[in-house]
């Protein structure tokens, strides 16, 4: 991935020494409300059985009233014993069981009825649990707000894991209680063309107690990059069967919903305060036709920014939006929406024209951290009041060309090659988003707040 940056500009083991930079913007009137505490995490009974559960409970997806809850098991199937946080404690409100197709490798089951903008706590049972059976560790999830909630709410994101295994600063971020964490692609290096090849990639990554920590913590909104298929793939190297290989092992793995066509490109919908757009910026690209993602696609994104009501709109981009000709030339253009300018030109236009305001576009891929406007200051392209933010790298090999950036800030605010995960708060009352990025000591190292 953007193996032409580190060509022109060197590559590092370690993250760079970068300097703390907190940059406040000018925010509007009246804070929205924090969100109430929650109860001390349940203690669930049953001894914590890592063999049936090695990669612990995840949850994903949330929505006001669902949730999609899953655990890597050869179980065939166990229960799901669910509490809801009530005062001080926790109130069991469910168990279900969950299943696991002979032909997938975790168990899964989908979550109903759930009460919005609430804490629950769960773990999965081998067994009967009042008969002592054996459990999973206990994961946490918060449903999304309805129509009548309005809160903060901060989220969590990162990319390219690589790397820098246990990630610690995934760990540092599992312990804040996040209302969900976006994960931006690239979370395994597949060197694969089978099924079990690619299963054999993602089970060391989802037993590092980084990623069964933060999937313990929160519930994940995911998207995929390159590296989950094969770096930089494209439809001329890979066959279907090998696709589908690695779809099957990236939806065991993280759960997701399905999109509207079947594929990854879905809505998350938490009411008048968060959507978010989930991207497939890989898998429908033909660059003979300067196609980045599906005429379906782009028409699907157009009609839920228009008709979406919520403060802010959040795009998940695997791969940056923002112009970066200033930065890096052409380098690996035609790997990013930047090569593919027709389409580019089409959605940033089309938030420009219609005035959508609240749109946040999130990306990873890059391994450098970046909040910036998405088109250059003093251009006449498209995107100029449109901002940016590169999550990661979590742990793969830091791009140092970050850091060599000296030029002036206004179109990149914040730039640097350091390990880390973002945490984002978004504020409805003001309409501001504070981005703050995390590095593996658990430190706050870079920070800004956009006024969106």
């Amino acid at each position: 991935m953007l193996l032409v940056f580190f060509l022109l500009f060197g590559c590092t083991d370690r993250a760079a020494d970068t300097a703390s930079l907190v940059d406040s913007g000018e925010a509007g009137s009246q804070p929205a409300p924090e969100r109430p505490p929650e109860p001390a995490r349940w203690e669930a009974p049953g001894d914590v059985d890592t063999v049936s559960f090695p990669a612990g409970p995840q949850a994903g997806d949330p929505e006001s009233d669902r949730v999609i809850l899953m655990a890597r098991s050869d179980l065939e199937q166990a229960t799901v014993v669910v509490m809801q946080a009530d005062g001080d404690g926790w109130t069991e409100v469910a168990r279900q069981a969950a299943t696991r197709d002979p032909a997938l490798r975790s168990l899964r089951v989908e979550l109903t009825g759930l009460a919005p903008d609430t804490a629950y706590n769960y773990a999965f049972y081998a067994g009967d649990p009042d008969a002592g059976a054996s459990r999973s560790a206990v994961g946490r999830f918060r449903t999304g707000l309805d129509d009548t909630g309005f809160r903060k709410l901060t989220l969590g994101a990162t990319s390219c894991l690589g790397g820098n295994e246990p990630w610690p600063n995934m760990r540092a971020i599992a312990t804040e209680d996040l209302d969900a964490f976006l994960f931006l692609g690239d979370m395994v290096y597949a060197d694969a063309t089978t099924l079990e090849e690619y299963r054999a990639d993602w089970d060391p990554v989802m037993t590092t107690e980084g990623m069964v920590e933060l999937n313990a913590s929160t519930a994940t909104i995911s998207t995929w990059d390159d590296h989950e298929v094969a770096n930089n793939w494209t439809w001329d190297e890979i066959t279907p069967d090998r696709y589908e290989a690695a779809l099957t092992a990236f939806r065991e793995s993280m759960p997701q919903a399905t999109g509207p066509t079947g594929g990854i490109w879905r809505q998350v919908h938490w009411g008048r305060v968060l959507d978010v757009f989930v991207l497939d910026s890989r898998s429908e690209r033909d660059a003979d036709i300067g196609q980045y993602i599906s005429p379906e696609q782009m028409t699907w994104l157009q009609e839920g920014l228009a008709a979406s009501d919520a403060a802010f709109k959040i795009i998940m981009t695997s791969v940056p939006i923002t112009d970066m000709s200033d930065f890096i030339g052409t380098a690996a253009a035609d790997d990013r929406w930047q090569g593919f300018p027709e389409q580019r030109e089409e959605i940033l236009s089309f938030i420009d024209d219609n005035d959508i305001g609240g749109v946040l576009w999130i990306a990873g891929d890059v391994h450098f951290g970046m909040v910036a406007t998405v088109g250059i200051p003093g251009s006449d392209g498209p995107g100029l009041h449109q901002w940016e933010v590169a999550v990661g790298p979590a742990g793969s090999t830091p791009n140092v060309a970050a850091d060599l950036w000296k030029n002036d800030q206004t179109h990149y605010r914040l730039l640097f090659s350091t390990w880390n995960s973002a945490r984002l708060t978004l504020d409805p009352g003001t309409m501001t988003a504070q981005v703050d990025f995390i590095g593996d000591d658990g430190l706050v190292f870079a920070g800004s707040t956009l006024q969106l």
